[in-house]
């Protein structure tokens, strides 16, 4: 009996919610029509870093730190 293959997912598909529940009110995010990500730091030590960067990273995601003045960003490029 052979297998059934699931079909492929897109990488992008569930990266905003689960990014949405991780960060909650420790950060916003806007998303670009090409899939990118950038995230902005309201709390640096309460944000979820690891987590973040697990998700992002495990999907092929190209990740930057930026700090414009005070503020810290994630971009995150597909």
């Amino acid at each position: 009996m052979s297998e059934r293959v699931p079909p492929v997912i897109s990488p992008t598909a569930e990266v905003a919610p689960k990014l949405e529940f991780l960060i909650r009110e420790t950060g916003g995010f806007d998303e670009a029509p090409a899939g990118a990500f950038k995230i902005k730091i309201f709390h640096s030590a309460a944000f979820p870093w690891e987590e973040v960067f697990k998700l992002l990273l495990y999907r092929g995601y190209k990740v930057n730190v930026t700090a414009h003045k005070a503020d810290l960003f994630v971009e995150a490029t597909p």
